[in-house]
């Protein structure tokens, strides 16, 4: 089997290497093609806000007017469509970022048409000096260090949620979506990349830049019904991204760092009327195979397993035009992205890791709020064989509810357990009334049910922004939790949040309650029995020089028991410096108490942090922290020295290589006099992840992994051949080892690694849509 692998990844191997030779040949072809915008009177055509109230949030803001066409582009990149002549245009751009509202520093055209069924745009990014341009041929949603043109479309109008569409210079396509309720990043935060969806691109890099061409299906996107020749107005931006000089930002509609909302500052989008009406219907059957060998830890002997064929499939139906179903049965759970490696040596809390899996990850920001414990958390339904999901709104209230039936529980050993054999069902509800811009109520209520035992939770949550830089956020559940045995527990967790984010002054404070019988079977919780406060203040001055912008923070949180034991407090102060050409330097401090084992320790702490990304070849940066550590040993907890270093790099020899190198280490010393005075542990991770694009479609990549505490090293290969965001074919290659003495000191006295598994797998999904 062994060598028919070995066969199969030569053959796949060679193959890549020759479309790579053709890719290359067709793509310098192209770049030294000339390419223009169309041949048009280059007037803008944004409109002046409208006083009309039916605009809410956004009455202040600049609009412009979809042209509806007749013929639709070929979308191939190049604006040379009699489409763009008839288009609505943008040339008017200002910066968001460094300097907020000063000219753009570089010329952008933006064509908007639409037909019944598309949204078109085309795009002309000029560049004074085409040097800087950043491009990479990386995979679909990879993009981020490259200079990004995206549109932002807010199809409700009500600043709650906003989809992502972007593209770099290579035609690589990017798209997410951004939720008002769990806001993450600056001032434009960054999309949830988890979202896929269909829509078409295409780009050419010219002599100055580069062109581009993008169609959205409205198939693809959930907005408002509107009766005939009812007009659409929807929220909307334009971001284009300049790396190169300074991190620049270039937006259509004007942005100020005095405000914090970016869906409020939004334009409008209007202008479009009887959009196509007909459902979207999507098939996606997957099917995936796998051949895999282990070691057997009790013989030492090596077992190979015959091929495990999967076949399932995914339904999605637009219910309406916002309204969508999703049903999956036998689901593909398979995560091709591996888990990212953490360090698990002396952790007082469980690690958390995200969910990977396609069919939870897609509108899960329906499910996400801001709230002290993470109440939904789908990697708690390990096996499900089937699921479900509805996810839209309707009026002003966005729900979504999911069902799954997950079978993890009942694979126990003993056929005599009453629990074999038995699934689990997990019931998740959420519902959200919007009460104005970025501000709503909502419930939300999740169940696991197994045998006799529950694991039970609802309650009530609520965001409201007041003025323009600031924001609450409070969440009420209570618990309700019976095991298999029949013990019964239950208690609430209550939290609140205050936010304030303007150009100089930064400022939060938060409280938090969890219960000591608080209990979830849904979500993730690292710790009960908290009560807490804290807050943290901060102040930014913007020189715009060679000096972005620097300040410090100060920080101070203070947890004690239901008991009325103090069990943490903090203190800290951080100094953030960001310099020109994309130089960055964090130095900070923290003095903290914690108890731990019944014991209370006082540590100091340190931390400097730097990222410097002056180059589109590559870009690097690291923490270091180093202080008091203390060791959670329950029975003899004690203080000792520690450090944390992360460090880590992406290199880009070429616009089809692009390789991520992480270290990460950890080292505890014991420095107590005596005989066990002297270094407890000393942890490093080696992570790579490399990726070689041959074309559009073609890609291959690897990640290899080792951690010298456990021992092991990891090797992953995959083949990646996609034709669109949901229709891919992927080949893949796992290998695992382990340092001998640490499988079996006895049977395997020596430190060479040996094999501990490894694994040919493919796997292969097709989407229909109707």
């Amino acid at each position: 089997m062994w060598t028919f692998c070995g066969r199969v990844m030569a053959a796949l191997a060679i193959a890549l290497l020759a479309a790579s030779g053709a890719a290359a040949q067709s793509v310098e072809e192209a770049d030294g093609s000339a390419s223009f915008g169309p041949n048009r009177v280059l007037a803008d055509d944004t409109r002046p806000p409208s006083l009309d109230p039916e605009y809410g949030a956004l009455a202040d803001r600049p609009r412009v007017r979809a042209a509806r066409i007749d013929t639709p582009p070929e979308i191939d990149g190049r604006l040379d469509d009699e489409a763009w002549l008839e288009a609505a245009l943008l040339t008017e751009f200002v910066q968001q970022s460094p300097l907020d509202g000063a000219p753009a520093t570089e010329r952008t055209e933006i064509y908007i048409a639409y037909d019944s069924d598309h949204i078109y745009f085309g795009f002309y990014l000029h560049y004074e000096d085409p040097g800087i341009l950043r491009a990479n041929r990386v995979d679909r949603d990879t993009s981020w260090q490259d200079d990004l043109m995206t549109i932002y479309i807010d199809t409700f109008m009500d600043q709650q949620r906003c989809y992502d569409f972007d593209l770099n210079a290579y035609n690589v396509q990017g798209d997410g979506v951004i939720n008002a309720s769990n806001l993450r990043g600056g001032p434009i935060p960054i999309a949830d990349r988890s979202w896929d969806t269909l829509f078409y691109s295409g780009a050419e890099i010219v002599d100055d830049g580069y062109t581009a061409e993008m169609a959205i299906p409205f198939k693809s996107i959930r907005y408002p019904q509107q009766a005939p020749g009812v007009e659409h107005r929807w929220g909307f931006q334009v971001v284009r991204e300049v790396k190169g000089k300074n991190q620049e930002n270039i937006v259509w509609a004007p942005m100020s760092r005095d405000v914090q909302s970016f869906m409020a500052q939004m334009g409008v989008l209007e202008g479009m009327t009887d959009l196509s009406t007909s459902r979207n219907l999507e098939i996606l059957p997957t099917f995936t195979a796998i051949q895999y060998g282990s070691l057997d830890d009790a013989s030492g002997d090596w077992v190979g397993q015959g091929t495990s064929p999967e076949g399932g499939v995914n339904l999605k139906y637009g219910i309406t035009s916002n309204l969508t179903a999703d049903f999956t049965a036998n689901p593909d759970f398979s995560q091709i992205e591996s888990d990212e490696a953490q360090i698990d040596v002396n952790q007082r809390f469980p690690l958390f890791f995200p969910e990977l899996r396609p069919f939870f990850l897609e509108g899960q920001d329906i499910f996400e709020f801001t709230s002290p414990v993470q109440l939904i958390h789908t990697r708690t339904i390990v096996d499900p064989n089937v699921g479900g999901k509805l996810t839209g709104k309707v009026g002003r209230t966005t729900m979504g509810f999911l069902v799954a039936d997950d079978e993890a529980p009942g694979k126990r050993d003993d056929p005599a357990d009453p629990a074999y054999g038995r699934n689990a069902q997990f019931l998740v509800g959420r519902a959200r009334y919007d009460l104005y811009r970025e501000s709503h109520l909502g419930v939300v209520a999740t169940g696991r049910e197994f045998l006799d035992g529950y694991s039970r939770v609802g309650g009530v949550d609520g965001q409201f922004r007041l003025g323009q830089a600031s924001r609450f956020n409070f969440v009420a559940v209570q618990s309700a939790h019976r095991n298999e045995d029949g013990d019964e527990k239950g208690g609430p967790m209550l939290g609140a949040l205050f936010e304030h984010e303007g150009r100089n002054l930064e400022a939060s404070a938060f409280t938090a309650h969890i219960y000591p019988d608080f209990h979830t079977d849904v979500g993730f919780v690292r710790r009960v029995d908290q009560r807490m406060v804290g807050g943290e203040v901060g102040y930014r001055w913007w020189p715009e020089h060679w000096l972005i912008n620097w300040g410090p923070s100060f920080e101070y949180e203070l947890g004690y028991n239901h008991a009325g034991v103090r069990e943490d407090e903090l203190t800290g102060a951080e100094l953030e410096l960001q310099f020109a050409r994309n130089v960055s330097l964090d130095v900070g401090g923290t003095r903290a108490f914690e108890r731990y084992g019944g014991v209370g320790f006082r540590r100091n702490n340190y931390n400097v942090r730097t990222n410097v990304s002056t180059s589109r070849l590559f870009s690097l940066g690291g923490g270091f922290n180093w202080g008091d550590e203390i060791f959670y040993d329950v029975s003899n907890p004690y203080l000792g020295r520690g450090s944390r270093a992360r460090v880590f790099a992406t290199v880009r020899p070429s616009s089809r290589l692009t390789s991520q190198i992480n270290l990460s280490t950890s080292r505890f010393t014991d420095v107590r006099p005596g005989p066990h005075a002297g270094e407890v542990f000393n942890v490093q991770i080696l992570r790579a992840f490399s990726t070689l694009t041959f074309t559009d479609r073609l890609l291959l990549r690897n990640i290899t992994e080792y951690n010298s505490f456990h021992g092991t090293l990891a090797l992953n290969l995959l083949a990646t051949y996609r034709i669109n965001a949901l229709t891919v074919f992927y080949v893949g290659y796992d290998d695992h080892y382990q340092q001998a003495d640490l499988i079996d000191e006895e049977r395997y006295p020596f430190r060479t690694l040996k094999r501990k598994n490894r694994a040919l797998f493919t796997k292969l999904q097709i989407l229909f849509r109707y």
